[in-house]
């Protein structure tokens, strides 16, 4: 097997799971947001650890796709948290994935397919507080809601949802805004509509931050889940609470000598100010390393870090270990669970991004190793 792999520490996500909960409370629902793969974790390894830590109730995903692949592994509730199409309303019907709704037009396609197929829908109206993205607009969210207890007989009120903007950044007015928009509109629609069981909307830095104010029925922590805060300011003040999850290594394939003055990799981006060891480890940007950390990042090898050098390539990189002798087959590590300085948010803010997508970048070529 080619060395490059990323091991999945399932305790560790458990740890992440039980943290959300101390903070919640015993009473909110979790949900275990696999979206991407699970964040590039392993959409199998990571819900098998989530029923296992008997903490999540409901799961999230992105797209039918991955709510139909998802559904294979449970049968829990799952709420598709994209906006469907009307060519997808059979497949959630038929798979019992819950729609996240803001559009008129799709309610009447739902009902017509959901009676058609004798089988009964779910939803959850989704209310646009702030973020601008998806979701009814608020002046519109009673008389919507109205819409959908009407259907009762075909359509099934499970949700009301909104997103929050702001929640990663600290003492956010724009929060508090968002909080009390939706806290009023969901008393508005459960006092003259219907009694709608799941109110949800927080998102990891909401939990981290003000889950006594927006943890609702139900949250929906993402990246939290995986060991990381949503912001670093966040990572910095609070992110010791979490333990990371993935961690991607590789192993040395190759070693040489080079001289002083010689230029390693496509185009020569970098040159040697001494005589010095390259080692070559089979990882690249077609594995989800990214090209943008071409002379900027490091890797370790016998608990010890040496900078990459040279462009990232598709299938390969190159370090500089001085006039340290590596040995083929040794281990290297790119992304660790357990030290900072080789974390999935230094790689982010060494390029300019987040852990977000350093993680879900992680390509499908990677084997995923559930280390429990």
């Amino acid at each position: 097997m080619r060395p490059t792999r990323a091991y999945i520490y399932t305790a560790h996500f458990q740890h992440n799971l039980r943290t959300v909960r101390r903070r919640i409370g015993a009473k909110p629902i979790i949900m275990s947001v696999v979206k991407a793969n699970a964040y590039g974790h392993g959409l199998e390894i990571i819900t098998k650890a989530s029923l296992e830590s008997g903490e999540v109730g409901y799961f999230g995903v992105a797209t039918e796709e991955e709510g139909v692949q998802l559904r294979k592994l449970t049968s829990l509730p799952i709420v598709v948290l994209t906006s469907a199409l009307e060519d997808e309303v059979d497949t959630f019907i038929l798979e019992e994935l819950e729609f996240s709704l803001s559009e008129h037009h799709l309610l009447s396609a739902i009902e017509a397919r959901a009676r058609a197929l004798q089988k009964k829908a779910k939803v959850h109206l989704k209310i646009d507080t702030g973020m601008r993205r998806i979701g009814v607009e608020p002046n519109d969210a009673l008389a919507f809601a109205r819409a959908i207890a009407e259907r009762s007989a075909w359509i099934e009120f499970k949700g009301l949802s909104t997103h929050f903007a702001t929640s990663d950044e600290l003492e956010s007015a724009f929060f508090t805004k968002q909080v009390h928009t939706f806290a009023d509109l969901t008393r508005s629609i459960r006092t003259e509509v219907a009694d709608v069981p799941l109110v949800h909307a927080a998102n990891s830095g909401a939990i981290l931050q003000h889950a006594a104010q927006s943890a609702f029925d139900m949250v929906r922590p993402g990246i939290m889940l995986y060991g990381y805060a949503p912001s670093l300011e966040l990572q910095e003040t609070m992110g010791a609470e979490l333990r990371p999850v993935l961690a991607l290594t590789s192993a040395v394939v190759h070693t040489k000598r080079i001289a002083k003055g010689e230029g390693v990799s496509y185009n020569l981006r970098w040159h040697a100010d001494r005589d010095t060891n390259i080692v070559t480890l089979p990882v690249g940007y077609g594995d989800g390393y990214s090209r943008l950390l071409t002379n900027r990042s490091r890797v370790s090898i016998n608990n010890k870090q040496y900078p990459v050098r040279g462009t990232v390539c598709m299938d390969q990189i190159m370090a500089d270990t001085g006039d340290d002798v590596v040995d083929i087959g040794e281990s290297a590590t790119l992304i660790a669970t357990d030290d900072p300085t080789l974390s999935a948010w230094e790689l982010a803010r060494t390029i300019g991004t987040i852990p977000y997508e350093i993680l879900t970048n992680v390509t499908a070529r990677v084997p995923r190793i559930a280390i429990t």
